[in-house]
Order: structure tokens, then sequence, then C-alpha cells
């Protein structure tokens, strides 16, 4: 009994460093998050398994997050607020590939390994204030752009399986950049502008551009009965629309001219070809928890210009035209409380991997289609991709849920030709010009040729406290 008694004190010694003190964040007889500071977390573990079969034609082997088990949406928050100040601080971390950040692994042209890493998601700090009956909110630093909305609002539940559709657009380069924010309410009306550098969260300032990104949402939320609640959302973006440098746009210095690695040429084009412009408009209807839908659509401009050779003035210059992109969007979720069934459907101009891109000119007009010279018709890219979802969804409970589903991506190329494998009778990949040749002249392996389908079987799940 002694030496029972003295081995209590000993443990009791050794481990009374290691429980350290409460973190107080509340007070008793006051409601939760007296103190006003504020700990969260959403973490989602996903299985996704690809689909293939005799008829896909390739095993894709390269590194990616649909096979296997990985983690694309885990954030940890903290805030802090000053209610009798109207002042909120707020940080946000987020685990992400590293392959996201960087080329130098092994998904890139590196040969490093390829972890998660830590990175900042927000961080900002924002003023809120009243003005008769109208809110108003100031954000600087580091926050979530205007088409996030759908997102943080709930229209838009299930970010957790799949970005938001304007998110997967790409009406911004990322949901997150750098900048000043400005909200207003008044009653179902909502006032949103926000300029950022543009780059987005992930890039150093001024490699995509060395100006400053206009945002702005216009949106009205009425909501008809406790139950219905509809909303309209008018969105747009203007990329580089001040601030910018004249000369910005010189071989090497961005991302608009890349170099082209011979030292007897000095290209340089106007800024236009460095700016764009995006509309975009999304609805949602909202009724008790059985019919969540959404219906939007968005449209992208890349300006054009003329590139031209400062080392050599009087040579003719390259002309860039003007292009354009298009796309739209349907989500509907039909259940109750505890069960939920989701269907998605996604189709805009690029692909083969889903994102808007701008790929239509002028070009497509019939009277510049044929030129003296041409071989055969000069049509603009007519590429474009399908992306549909299935899922069932299970809320276990108001913070937990659990999802699974179907994914499939559908391509077709510049010639609106679906898009294809080629692969050879060794198995390796090749390409179509490859096999086309091959059939005026000898081939040691022959190639074959599959249609191009990506799919996905993908369990998900989320918590969030």
């Amino acid at each position: 009994m002694k030496f029972f008694s003295r081995f209590i004190i000993v443990f009791s010694f050794f481990i009374y460093p290691v429980l350290g003190e409460e973190v107080v964040t509340t007070k008793k007889e006051e409601p939760d998050g007296y103190y006003g500071l504020k700990l969260g977390a959403i973490i989602t573990p996903t299985a996704s398994i690809r689909i293939r079969d005799k008829a896909s034609g390739s095993n894709e082997l390269a590194p990616s997050d649909k096979s296997g088990f990985s983690m694309p949406w885990t954030m940890f928050s903290i805030s802090k607020e000053w209610e009798d100040l109207g002042i909120k601080a707020e940080f946000w971390g987020e685990i992400l590939r590293n392959d996201a950040l960087t080329n130098d692994t092994s998904v890139g042209t590196g040969n490093k390994s390829n972890p998660y890493v830590f990175l900042v998601r927000r961080a900002n700090l924002a003023k809120t204030f009243e003005l008769g009956t109208t809110k108003h909110q100031i954000q600087f630093g580091m926050f979530e752009l205007p088409h996030m909305f759908s997102v943080w609002s709930g229209n838009y539940d299930w970010r957790y399986f799949d970005k938001s559709p304007l998110e997967s657009l790409g009406f911004a380069k990322d949901p997150v950049d750098l900048g000043i924010n400005y909200i207003g309410k008044w009653r179902s009306f909502t006032l949103q502008t926000a300029v950022v550098n543009g780059d987005g969260y992930r890039e150093v300032q001024n490699t995509t551009n060395t100006g400053y990104d206009v945002i702005g949402k216009i949106g009205w939320d009425p909501s008809w009965t406790e139950n219905l609640k509809t909303g309209i959302h008018l969105l747009g973006r203007a990329s580089n629309a001040f601030g910018y440098a004249s000369d910005e746009c010189r071989e090497g210095r961005t991302k608009c001219l890349l170099d082209d690695g011979n030292p007897n040429t000095k290209r340089q084009g106007p800024v236009s070809l460095n700016q764009e412009q995006v509309i975009a408009i999304e609805s949602h209807l909202l009724w008790k928890d059985t019919i969540n839908m959404g219906l939007g659509g968005m449209f992208k401009k890349h300006l054009g210009g003329k590139i031209v050779d400062r080392m050599a003035p009087y040579q003719q210059g390259t002309i860039i035209p003007e292009s354009t992109g298009r796309g739209a969007y349907l989500w509907l979720g039909i259940g109750n409380g505890t069960l939920r069934l989701v269907t998605r459907g996604e189709i805009a101009t690029g692909g083969p991997n889903p994102g808007l891109r701008t790929t239509e000119t002028v070009e497509r007009e019939p009277w510049v289609r044929f030129q003296p010279g041409s071989t055969e018709p000069r049509y603009s890219d007519q590429s474009y991709y399908i992306s549909k979802q299935i899922f069932g969804e299970w809320l276990f409970s108001p913070s937990t849920r659990f999802a699974i589903g179907y994914m499939e991506v559908r391509s077709y190329d510049t010639k609106g030709e679906p898009n294809k494998w080629y692969v050879d009778s060794t198995g390796e990949s090749s390409n179509r010009v490859e096999y086309i040749g091959q059939f005026s002249k000898p081939t040691t392996f022959p190639i074959s040729e599959y249609g191009r389908l990506d799919r996905n079987i993908v369990l998900k799940a989320t918590t969030s406290f």
C-alpha cells in the first residue's frame, strides 16, 4: 500500500506539467464565445477510385488526388471579435498538396517528394458598422473573393465534395486573394466590391500582372416565407484594371509573354494581352431541407493585341486576336434532414481538364475562314468539356456528413471531336499525329485509339467544429 501511494505521488509529479491549463474562451452564465475568441476546423477525408477498363486505353499513373486517399478540403480557423468596437480578426490555415504551389515535385518537372503543406488561407482585419438601416463591412488583408459567396452562405452546400461551380469554371485565378473588400447590406440586397492583386493567394505578387483586379457582386436574397428562400447574383471581374506598368508585357517579365529563349529577340506586347473581363450570373432556390437548386452561367473575354520585336522595329508584328469563352452549370439536391440525393452538371469551353478557357475568336466568321494560300479552312479552337456528378449524402449530424458518388468528365478537342487516348502495342502512350501517320508508313508497334472518359467513384466525409 505504501509503495502504491508513493507511485501515485511520483506519477502525479511527472504528469502535472503535461496537463496544461485549460484555454478559457467562455464565461459562466454567459453565452458561448463571451470573449469573442473562436477556434474551428473543417476536416474532409476522401477516398477516390478511378474507373479503368479495357476501353480506357491508359492507366495514368501520374500522382493525383483522383486515386487513393487524400485531404482536399481541410482547414483550421482562429477568429477574435471585439463587438463593442465592431472589429474582427480572423486567420485560416489550409492543408494543400505541395504540387499546387511548385513544379519541383514528382507531379511536375522535379523529383522531390510531394507531401501536404500548411498554407495561409485567410488573414484579415474587418471593421463593421451601421448607418441607419444599412450594414457595412470593410475587410483588409487576405479574404475570400465575391464568387465564393455561394459556399459560405450555404447556397452551394457541397464544397467538401467538389469545388463550387464558379470556382471550378475559373471566375478568378484563386478563391482567395490579398487586397481590400467592401460589403454593404440593405434588407435583401447585398453589394460587394474588392480590389486585389489578381495573382491569387498561392502566387507571389506581380507574377501574373503588375496591376490590380477589380471584382464586384450585386445580390438579391429575399425570404418569401420561413421555409422558402431564393436569390439572384450578378458578378463581374476586370483583371489588371489599373495600376499596371505600360511595358509589363515584355518577354520573360510576367506570364503575359514567356521567354522564347532567343537572345536575338526582345518581344513586347500591349497591356491588353494581360487583361480579361468576366461576367457571371447565378440564381438559387432553397425550400426547407427538401430542395436546394442552383443555376448559373459565365462569360469570359481575353483581350488581344499585337506582339512586336523591339530589336526589329520595322518587322511585321504578330496579331493575337481577342478570344472569348462561356459556360453554364446546374445543381439540384433533393432529400430531407437525414438523406439527400445531389446531381450537378457543368459545360464550358476548354478541356480536357475542367475550367473555362477563352477558345473562341473572330476567326470563326465565314468570311475569314478561307484565305489566299491556306490549305484548309481556319477555325478557332472548338474544345469544350462536360462534367457530371451524382451522389448520395447522409447528414449524420448538423456538423458531420458522409457522401458517396460518381463523377465523370468527357472532353472534346480543338476540332470539336471527342478526345482520345492513343496507346501502342507495347502499352506506351502516343498521340494523334503518330496514330494517323502509321497508315501511310510502316510502324513497328501499331497504335490503337481509345475514347477518353475520366470517371471516378468517390467517398467523402466532412466534419466542422
